[in-house]
């Protein structure tokens, strides 16, 4: 049984001597300060919460998470009152700020976590995407192909074929001229990767600051 499910079976005084543990094995077990224990407890349970709003039913997840960020600044600001310690009561505000922002920004656009239409899917399927994906790259480096030439080649039904073409060309790594597909190398390896990522963690990290411009 995971933590998340054991954790949905027990009862909130459960779940509170939960978190009193966790601040005791941070502040006496590794040395942390009891304010920098808190605050590292707030962020352990925001991601275990995170995992614990999923299944429950009628709960707005973007609630949840503004919910979250208000406990983190008052963690934060409970650090800094308590102890005067700066730098956990800069780390609890600013990380409790952006969960607030990031909520309300999803609540005004109507976006949900897991749009991407994969956090759903069955890591099994997950992975077979990657493969096929993979296995669909490397026979477009050598030339390009149709559809059904790239679905013998690869052995694979020509829908999981065209799943991965459809990937490539969001992730702008594949385009299609007429029948065939050709892949645009210069958007394939570690540069590429490292790059792209960087842009979509930070273009992530700077959404919540649009709930400041004008809809």
């Amino acid at each position: 049984m995971s933590l998340t499910d054991s954790l949905l079976g027990t009862s909130p005084v459960r779940r509170a001597a939960y978190a009193v543990g966790l601040i005791a094995l941070f502040g006496i077990a590794f040395g942390f300060t009891w304010s920098q224990a808190i605050v590292v407890t707030v962020v352990v349970l925001v991601g275990e919460s995170a995992e614990l709003a999923r299944p429950l039913p009628g709960l707005d997840e973007r609630h949840f998470r503004l919910m979250l960020g208000l406990v983190a600044v008052a963690a934060g600001g409970v650090a800094y009152w308590a102890q005067g310690d700066a730098t956990v009561a800069a780390v609890g505000v600013g990380g409790g700020s952006w969960l607030m922002l990031d909520a309300l920004y999803s609540l005004r656009e109507g976006i949900w976590s897991g749009e991407d239409g994969m956090a759903d899917a069955d890591s099994s399927d997950v992975f077979l995407s990657m493969q096929v994906g993979h296995l669909v790259a490397e026979e477009l480096k050598d030339g390009p192909k149709t559809v059904p030439e790239l679905a013998d080649a690869c052995d694979m039904t020509e829908s999981r074929v065209r799943r991965a073409l459809d990937y490539h060309e969001q992730a702008n790594t594949a385009y299609r001229e007429g029948s065939q597909w050709h892949l645009d190398e210069s958007k394939i390896g570690a540069w590429a990767f490292v790059r792209d990522n960087t842009r979509r963690a930070l273009a992530r990290f700077f959404r919540p600051f649009r709930l400041f411009v004008p809809s």
